[in-house]
């Protein structure tokens, strides 16, 4: 990605750098980077928080002159955790479909499904090998993903026979990853206290924008929308053109 978006002159790009803290500056912000006993203070004209929310609170509650309710509003943003497991299938008996969701009334912990080789036509083998994820875990029942790799790749084989009506054919290979708490919750009304949180900080520091998928959608169009959008924002800001 770096080699790919290449970089501006004088701008630097840092990867593994923690930013513990954020502070207001006379000029702009000052970061708090790195490990705690070997910190690098970080100066920069403006701030766009691209991280979950309840960082993102951590990092505004040091702020000062910013309504102490917007911070709350933010760290209050809850996330639900879950994993991801993708098998590899000799032959299955799939149906015509690329996937499907299961609500959560049906009381199982596959929560998703997709058919990666048949909504993906190019990713079909002549072998006749299926690619099957499911999506698991539900807001909540984060004690269901505390369990071994192997217990979850048994259970969802288990549910996807069960779901499709014919037992699937033993995975040749399967891989399992998780996401602890990944996934933003919009309830009611997120819309608007987001807007008000954007509001405040428009308000008191426009140079310091929040984006992401905690606040605007997880899609990755949505994400590179939500990005691009407080970058104009802080440019304007800046007193540049976006």
């Amino acid at each position: 990605l770096v080699e790919a978006a290449g970089v501006p002159g004088g701008a630097t790009i840092r990867r593994d750098a923690a930013v513990r803290e954020l502070a207001r500056t006379a000029t702009g912000w000052r970061l708090t980077v790195g490990p705690t006993r070997d910190p690098e203070l970080v100066d920069a004209d403006a701030v766009l928080l691209a991280v979950p929310a309840r960082p993102a609170a951590r990092l505004l509650a040091g702020v000062a002159d910013l309504a102490p309710e917007a911070v709350a509003t933010v760290g209050a943003l809850d996330y639900a955790s879950v994993a991801l497991v993708t098998l590899a299938l000799p032959h299955p008996e799939l149906p015509a479909l690329s996937g499907f969701l299961v609500p959560a009334t049906e009381g199982l912990l596959v929560k998703a499904s997709t058919f990666f080789t048949t909504k993906w036509g190019h990713l079909a083998r002549p072998d006749g090998l299926a690619l099957v994820r499911a999506s698991v875990g539900r807001y909540g029942e984060e004690a269901s993903l505390q369990v071994t790799d192997d217990d979850l790749v048994e259970a969802v084989h288990r549910e996807l026979s069960k779901v499709l009506g014919t037992p699937l054919p033993a995975p040749v290979a399967s891989h399992v990853q998780r996401w602890g708490g990944a996934l933003p919750q919009y309830t009611p009304g997120h819309l608007d206290r987001v807007a008000a949180v954007r509001a405040a900080l428009r308000g008191a520091h426009p140079t310091l924008a929040l984006a992401g998928a905690g606040y605007d959608g997880v899609g990755i169009p949505v994400c590179v929308r939500s990005g691009e959008t407080a970058a104009e924002e802080i440019i304007t800001a800046l007193g540049g053109s976006a």
